[in-house]
């Protein structure tokens, strides 16, 4: 077999298995998890299925209250993240490129990456105000630790990787070995904090809703789960497992993106 037609069914498998296999994985998951609560029956109060959380889903929105929510979620998620992102690589690389900042910052970063969102969250929310001010804060402190590590592992092993001496040899200062070599080689690790940071984020919302919230998805879960209103919390958790999905494709897309022009590159030459 031609080596061209050979690496054109690699790369139809390869789109197939990205674009057709976990869409199916999704819909054959919601049949069987239907088919188990007409089987089964469980308590309502606990356990309710696609066809009801849909149904529900589509009510809220018509009643004028979903949107906001969604919308109110959103505004809060995308600026906390964007802070985080741009404070997270700037400490990453700043961790990654300088050992001596590294042994004095460093221990801080761990011991603060290990304390619960939802143990800060009352005093954060005391401190700012029941308003988005709070609730960004607490994304912010979220999302910005998986970026820092993330980004400062992947500074570190570019400049440990021994081409930091080859922009020394071409007489490269700190800015332009930050610019051609340390930043570029950063960038998938970078991303890599941004995937894990949404995950950490999306919880941070719904714990910053539990103190004083009257809007957002979060406040939708707690609302849902005081007055036993179970199809709304779990519109309220499928909703944001579906914003979390879209922003982690989104993100690994980005990443084969890179990845692919890295790997295009390197055959150039």
């Amino acid at each position: 077999m031609p080596a061209s037609v050979e690496n054109g069914s690699v790369s139809s498998g390869r789109r197939v298995r990205r674009l057709v296999l976990p869409p199916l994985s999704i819909v054959c998951g919601l049949a069987l998890w239907q088919a188990a609560i007409s089987v089964l029956h469980p308590n309502k109060l606990a356990v309710v299925g696609p066809v009801e959380i849909a149904r529900d889903g589509r009510e809220l929105f018509r009643a004028g209250t979903l949107g906001p929510d969604i919308g109110t979620s959103l505004e809060q998620l995308f600026a906390g993240l964007a802070i985080a992102v741009v404070a997270g690589v700037l400490v990453g690389l700043l961790l990654g490129t300088s050992k001596w900042v590294a042994g004095a910052i460093g221990p801080w970063v761990t011991v603060l990456y290990t304390i619960p969102v939802i143990a800060v969250a009352p005093l954060v929310i005391v401190g700012l105000g029941l308003g988005d001010t709070a609730k960004i804060t607490i994304v912010v402190a979220s999302a910005f630790f998986p970026i820092v590590i993330s980004t400062q592992a992947g500074a570190a092993a570019v400049i440990d990787g021994g081409l930091r001496d080859v922009t020394r040899a071409f007489h490269a200062n700190s800015l332009e070995t930050l610019r051609y070599l340390t930043l570029p080689g950063t960038v998938p690790h970078i991303l890599t904090g941004i995937r894990l940071a949404i995950g950490r984020s999306l919880i941070a919302l719904v714990a910053a809703d539990l103190f004083g919230s009257t809007q957002g998805l979060g406040y939708l879960i707690i609302s849902g789960q005081q007055n036993l209103k179970t199809d709304d919390v779990y519109v309220g958790v499928v909703t944001l497992s579906l914003i979390g999905l879209l922003l982690t494709a989104v993100v690994g897309y980005a990443e084969r993106r890179v990845h692919g022009a890295r790997t295009a590159r390197g055959e150039a030459r």
